[in-house]
């Protein structure tokens, strides 16, 4: 698979896996520049020669430190490249751990041209061909004015400050303007000369997201004579070009949240669990800080699920999980594991809430809490067994003095919780100081 630089925007550079990536890519992106090589270390080599826009980084089974390799892609690549790892489903732990080594995002074989998009942070082709669809008969943009509205789309999904600036230099150019600003949302960009009104505007276009207007986009006069038909077509098809990349903007956050969320629950799901956690052992570990794990599930609930069905399991993995979020604090993370295992991610921002207080002594303070609700509450579906049956087992782990690493914190706080079901259930066992009994408050 080959591909040449244009004049319309930088290339994508696939790196390894070309057999099999190499189609998707195609399908996805044609005719956007693409070009790829066979090994890690030639994209190394290649990065350097040519501009690029986003990097795909396929699985080398042959590599023995796919750390190194990816810091050093992504180095030749630079902080604003993206440099996104595709493996299958059996590595993914690998992707979590590149991520701490230069990656910026990691997909699953075979990726969907949603994930590509989210993660590479350029539109697919099905999605810039939706950006033309539009009944005006008006000029479209040139080539050089599409690169740049292809560019907005990541930005806008970042929420960059600076985007509402670009999308005004983009018309005030395309219109020869002596300023445009542009509001959304109440924030507004500017761009043009800074020694004139951006209030006094010849030509006014509303921005559209959906079905509700959120904007404007304001002309001032044009830098030579006056405005033409051309003009005022070419500005309404901007108007609309930029509703609807807020609009898909607003879907890429959506689906990012979909990819991260636990269909059932609700809650963050393993995938969110993962990168939080090693977000906060690499905060607690420079602010020489504690972080604190409780792996928790249900005593018996296979018991449950054949005695009542399975919905009734899904009703009772649904309000715990519900009820361990009101009784946690703010920022705490409640996140369904998987099955009927949920963990718990506390840790402490600003220190202690209240004078005295230390982590993690507060955390049997939550229990606590939780486990009053827990017998006060109704399971309709669970008939005489509705109120005050139901009871959790769990094993608490914290770093750094268990673990130092994401993943080692959640297995020590299983074997814990492993101890708390030999030990009778209905109890939490912490790492280091055994089986502990939480008082009714």
């Amino acid at each position: 698979m080959t591909g040449t630089d244009g004049a319309e925007g930088a290339r994508l550079l696939v790196i390894t896996d070309l057999d099999r990536l190499g189609p998707i890519v195609r399908d996805c992106f044609a005719p956007n520049p693409i070009s790829g090589v066979r090994s890690y270390l030639a994209g190394i080599a290649e990065l350097p020669r040519s501009p690029t826009r986003a990097v795909l980084v396929g699985y080398d089974d042959q590599c023995r430190n796919p750390e190194a390799a990816i810091s050093a892609i992504k180095e030749a690549a630079g902080e604003t490249v993206p440099v996104v790892f595709c493996c299958e489903p059996a590595y993914e732990y690998i992707g979590r751990r590149l991520l701490q080594h230069g990656a910026d995002d990691y997909v699953i074989f075979p990726p969907e041209a949603v994930d590509l998009e989210r993660a590479l942070r350029m539109p697919s082709r099905e999605t810039q061909r939706r950006w033309l669809e539009t009944p005006l008969t008006a000029p479209i943009p040139s080539a050089e004015e599409l690169a740049g509205l292809a560019d907005l789309l990541p930005r806008l999904a970042d929420d960059d400050p600076m985007v509402l600036d670009a999308m005004a230099a983009l018309v005030c150019g395309a219109l020869s303007a002596e300023v445009v600003t542009v509001s959304v949302d109440w924030k507004l960009g500017r761009a043009g000369r800074q020694d004139l009104d951006g209030d006094e505007a010849i030509l006014v276009e509303p921005i559209t997201r959906g079905e509700q207007r959120v904007g404007q986009i304001r002309v001032g006069k044009r830098l030579t004579g006056s405005f033409t038909h051309e003009d005022t077509a070419k500005l309404r098809h901007y108007g609309v070009l930029f509703g609807r990349l807020l609009e898909g903007a607003r879907r890429t956050d959506q689906w990012r949240q979909l990819a991260l969320t636990d269909d059932l629950t609700g809650l963050p799901n393993r995938r969110r669990l993962m990168q939080f956690l090693d977000e906060k052992i690499a905060w607690a570990e420079r602010e020489n800080a504690t972080v604190t794990v409780l792996l928790f599930d249900i005593d018996d609930f296979k018991r449950y699920n054949d005695s009542y069905g399975h919905e009734a399991g899904d009703e009772i993995l649904t309000e715990v999980g519900r009820l361990f979020v009101q009784c946690s604090r703010k920022d705490d993370m409640v996140a369904r594991l998987g099955g009927d295992e949920f963990v718990v991610v506390f840790w402490d921002p600003e220190g202690p809430r209240t004078v005295g207080s230390q982590h993690p002594e507060q955390v049997i303070d939550v229990l606590q809490r939780f486990r009053k609700a827990l017998k006060g509450h109704r399971f309709t579906r669970l008939g005489p067994e509705a109120t005050g049956r139901l009871t959790i087992s769990g094993g608490i782990a914290h770093y750094p003095w268990q673990a130092t690493k994401c993943m080692e914190l959640i297995e020590a706080a299983d074997r814990a919780l492993f101890q708390a079901k030999e030990a009778g259930k209905d109890r939490f066992w912490i790492v280091g100081e055994g089986g502990i009994g939480v008082q009714e408050p």
